[in-house]
């Protein structure tokens, strides 16, 4: 690697760089034309295309570019599409290049990267610079026994948020975007369910609790200016962890007021814990959830079925993301 960085390589170098996109958000023609254009400004290879399906939304495509050499993946898609080929770049070092087609498209809020420009998105991933950002990793046990292990870079949900996630109408998504969820939130906040589990926080001893909703996140906004977790970084090293708990019959109007509001004028200070227990904050590195019965969850928007228990562990940096070219990381007092 020249000393220009992974974004800044010369004409010529015989780098690559792999496309992982989502046939359904994008049309391939398109996107060809984007691309070509920005590797021949590069100095790129002609890219490797890799197309995502039902049975694997990225994260076989990403592991393969890897094995291929190449120096750059494009992730083209939505909030799952990212998440996937996230998780297939897991500590590889090989950077992620965002190119978001999706309605929530949240990592690319939080790291304040173009939505709507796809050339844009796509001469940051040839020429941009990377950044390190942490990781999330969930393993959990269904009923039956089995473990899976999933990476997630945003958030992760059970109860009404994976519910919400399990029953929102893909087809009404599509037309309406982020007020699909409203409509299944609607529904969820009918059934009033709680779940009885058990937690523990890193070395904390294990404690017991009734909520309506536990999220655990890397980052904080989940999107139209809502900040749910003020505290949260990409790059702090920290999970946040946040329980919900409604109290009475103006609960969660307090929540929200919480969330849209509160939130908002913390933004970028130091918020004291909630003493009540309606929006409880934490941050841990680790967080084990044991359930009384099998619950929901949600890694980033995507709906993963019913679990026991779940383990999630912060991988510091384990994931490097393609910046614009004039990024500099933030200063401490920032």
């Amino acid at each position: 690697m020249s000393e220009q960085g992974v974004g800044g390589q010369v004409a010529g170098s015989g780098r690559r760089a792999a496309v992982v996109f989502n046939p359904t958000k994008i049309d391939r023609g398109h996107l060809e034309k984007v691309v070509e254009a920005a590797e021949r400004e590069a100095g790129y290879e002609p890219s490797l295309w890799l197309e995502t399906s039902a049975e694997d939304p990225g994260v076989g495509m990403a592991k393969q570019a890897v094995s291929e050499g190449c120096d750059v993946v494009l992730g083209v898609g939505g909030d799952g599409t990212i998440r996937a080929v996230a998780e297939g770049l897991h500590g590889t070092g090989v950077p992620l290049g965002l190119c978001p087609q999706g309605t929530g498209n949240l990592l690319a809020r939080n790291l304040e990267l173009t939505l709507d420009n796809l050339p844009e998105s796509v001469s940051t991933a040839f020429a941009g610079v990377a950044r390190e950002v942490d990781l999330a990793v969930a393993e959990w046990r269904r009923a039956d026994g089995t473990r899976e292990e999933h990476a997630f870079v945003v958030m992760a949900g059970m109860g009404l948020d994976a519910q919400i996630m399990s029953t929102t109408d893909e087809e009404l998504k599509k037309r309406v975007g982020m007020l699909a969820y409203v409509k299944a939130g609607v529904e969820s906040l009918k059934r009033n369910h709680r779940m009885r589990l058990q937690y523990r926080l890193d070395d904390d001893p294990p404690r017991r609790a009734r909520v309506h909703t536990v999220l655990v996140g890397n980052c904080g906004s989940i999107g139209n200016n809502v900040l749910l977790m003020p505290e949260a970084a990409v790059d702090d090293g920290v999970l946040d962890v946040v329980a919900v708990v409604p109290e009475g019959r103006f609960g969660w109007v307090r929540v929200a007021w919480k969330v849209l509001v509160d939130n908002a004028l913390f933004r970028g200070r130091k918020k004291k814990q909630d003493d009540d227990r309606e929006l409880n904050y934490q941050q841990c590195r680790r967080i084990e959830v044991w359930l009384r019965e099998p619950e929901e969850i949600e890694l980033d928007g995507d709906h993963f079925g019913e679990v026991m228990s779940v383990a999630v562990r912060v991988e510091p940096k384990a994931l490097h993301v393609m910046m614009p070219p004039d990024w500099e990381p933030p200063s401490s007092d920032d």
